[in-house]
C-alpha cells in the first residue's frame, strides 16, 4: 500500500514540477559553480604571477642597491619566508635561501598542473615557479601559492553550500506553490467524478491560474451543452416513436381488420385499403424529412445562385396547391453563395406551416429583399399564431404548438426544424414575431455577405 502511495505522489504534477524544477535549478547552479572555479582560478592565476612579476622588478632594483647576492636573497627570504630564491651565476656559482634546498628539490619531483603554466604541485604544497634573467644571472623564484589556493577553495566551498541551499529551499517554496495549483486540478477530477456519477452540477472556476480557470470555463460549457443535446435527443426519441408509433399502430390495426372480417365482409377492405395508404403515405414523408435532418452539412460555398429566381418559383409552385392567396414581391436579381436545395427548402416549408395554419380565404405575404442589415425573407401568415412561451421550441424536432394538434392539421413538426438547421449553417438568423391583428412572422436574415 505504502509503495502504491509513493508510486501516485510521484507521477503528480507537484511532485514531478518540483523535481523538474530541482534539477534545473542544481544544473544552473552547477554551472555557475563551474564558471565561478574557471574565473577564479584565472584571476588567483594572474594574481600570483603578477606578485612574481614584483618580485623580479625588486630583486632587479634591490641588486642595483645591495652589494652581492647574499645580501639581497637574506633580505627576500625575511620578506617572504615560505617562498625560495635561486641564483645561477654565468660562472657556476649558485645561492639558495633557506627554504630552497628544500622546495626545488621537491618541485622537480612534483607535478605541473596542465593550462598553469609554472604552477607545481609538489609534496611541500602548491607553489609557482618563474625563471628570468637579472643582469646576466639566472634567478628562479618559487612563491608559495597555498594561501591562494585555500582562498579559492573556500569561496567555493561557500558557493556551493548557498547553492544548495537555494536548490532546497526554491525546491520547498515551488512545491508549496505547484501544491496549490495541484489541489485545484485535484478538487476540479474530484468534481469531475462527481459530476459523472450525480449528473449535475459544474466545475468550479477559479480565478487563477487562467489555464486552469480556461479549462474550467470551457468544461462547463461543453457540459451544458452536452446536457441540452442529451435532453433534445430524448424528446426526440419520444417524440419519434410516438409519431412513428401511431400509423403503424393503426395500419396494423386495419391488417388485423381486413384478416378477421375482410372474407365475410369484404365492404371494409377499400376503406382500410385507403387508410393504409394514407398512413404509409405519412411514414413516408416522415421518414423523408427525417433522413433531410441527418443530412450531412453542405458546402455553402458551392456555387453562386439567384436566391429571389428560386423564391419566386416556390412561390407560384404553392400558390397552385394552396388555398390561401400567396401575395410575394422578391427582389431579383438577388445572388447568394449556397445550394439552390436548401434556399428551395427554407421557402417551401415556410409556406407550408403557414398554408397549414392560416384560414383558406386569407393572404400569405412572402417578401425577399436586401438591407443594410442582410438579406431578408420574411413570410407572413393571418393563422392562429403562436404563444410567445413555445416560439423558440416550434424549431425543435416534433414540437407542435398545443392547441395545433388536431387531426384535421397534417404534419409531422420537423418541417420548421429542418429550416434552422439550414439557417444555421448559413450563419441565418431565424426569428418569430406576432402578427397584427392575429398570425405570425417567420423572417430569416442571412448575412449580407452571403
Amino acid at each position: 500500500m505504502r509503495n502504491k502511495e509513493k508510486t501516485i505522489r510521484g507521477n503528480t504534477a507537484q511532485f514531478q514540477l518540483t523535481r523538474q524544477f530541482s534539477l534545473l535549478l542544481g544544473a544552473v547552479m552547477l554551472f555557475f559553480n563551474l564558471v565561478f572555479i574557471l574565473l577564479s582560478i584565472g584571476f588567483l592565476y594572474e594574481r600570483i604571477e603578477d606578485q612574481a612579476d614584483h618580485v623580479f622588478e625588486a630583486i632587479e632594483k634591490g641588486h642595483a642597491a645591495v652589494s652581492g647576492w647574499p645580501s639581497l636573497i637574506d633580505a627576500y627570504v625575511s620578506a617572504d619566508e615560505e617562498s625560495a630564491l635561486r641564483v645561477e651565476q654565468a660562472d657556476g656559482h649558485r645561492y639558495d635561501s633557506e627554504e630552497a634546498s628544500t622546495v626545488f628539490p621537491a618541485l622537480a619531483a612534483g607535478r605541473i598542473i596542465p593550462l598553469l603554466e609554472g604552477v607545481i604541485l609538489s609534496e611541500e604544497g602548491v607553489y609557482f615557479s618563474k625563471t628570468e634573467k637579472i643582469n646576466g644571472d639566472q634567478v628562479t623564484v618559487a612563491l608559495n601559492a597555498e594561501a591562494s589556493v585555500e582562498l579559492a577553495y573556500g569561496l567555493l566551498l561557500i558557493s556551493s553550500l548557498l547553492n544548495l541551499a537555494a536548490v532546497v529551499i526554491g525546491s520547498v517554496l515551488i512545491y508549496w506553490r505547484v501544491g496549490k495549483w495541484s489541489r485545484k486540478l485535484t478538487l476540479m477530477a474530484q468534481e469531475i467524478a462527481a459530476i459523472e456519477s450525480g449528473g449535475s452540477g459544474e466545475l468550479t472556476v477559479v480565478r487563477e491560474p487562467v489555464e486552469i480557470q480556461a479549462v474550467a470555463v470551457s468544461f462547463n460549457q461543453l457540459l451544458k451543452e452536452q446536457r441540452e443535446t442529451i435532453a433534445r435527443e430524448k424528446r426526440f426519441i419520444a417524440d419519434a416513436s410516438h409519431e412513428l408509433r401511431t400509423p403503424l399502430a393503426a395500419i396494423r390495426g386495419h391488417v388485423k381488420l381486413i384478416q378477421r372480417r375482410g372474407t365475410a365482409h369484404p365492404e371494409v377492405i377499400p376503406s382500410s385499403l385507403s387508410f393504409i395508404d394514407k398512413e404509409s403515405k405519412r411514414l413516408e414523408v416522415l421518414s423523408n424529412q427525417l433522413l433531410d435532418l441527418e443530412k450531412q452539412p453542405i458546402n455553402t460555398m458551392a456555387q453562386t445562385l439567384d436566391v429571389g429566381q428560386l423564391i419566386r418559383e416556390v412561390c407560384e409552385k404553392q400558390a397552385v396547391v394552396s388555398p390561401q392567396t400567396i401575395d410575394y414581391v422578391i427582389e431579383e436579381p438577388l445572388l447568394m453563395k449556397g445550394s439552390k436545395i436548401d434556399f428551395q427548402q427554407i421557402a417551401q416549408n415556410l409556406l407550408e406551416n403557414a398554408a397549414k395554419y392560416a384560414p383558406s380565404d386569407s393572404t400569405i405575404y412572402v417578401r425577399f429583399c436586401q438591407k443594410n442589415t442582410g438579406i431578408w425573407l420574411t413570410v407572413t401568415d393571418q393563422g392562429m399564431g403562436i404563444p410567445d412561451d413555445q416560439k423558440e421550441r416550434i424549431f425543435d424536432r416534433f414540437y407542435r404548438v398545443e392547441n395545433s394538434r388536431s387531426s384535421d392539421i397534417a404534419g409531422s413538426g420537423i418541417g420548421l426544424s429542418l429550416v434552422k438547421q439550414i439557417a444555421d449553417q448559413y450563419q441565418a438568423q431565424i426569428s418569430v414575431t406576432d402578427n397584427q391583428p392575429k398570425g405570425s412572422v417567420f423572417a430569416v436574415c442571412f448575412p449580407a455577405s452571403q
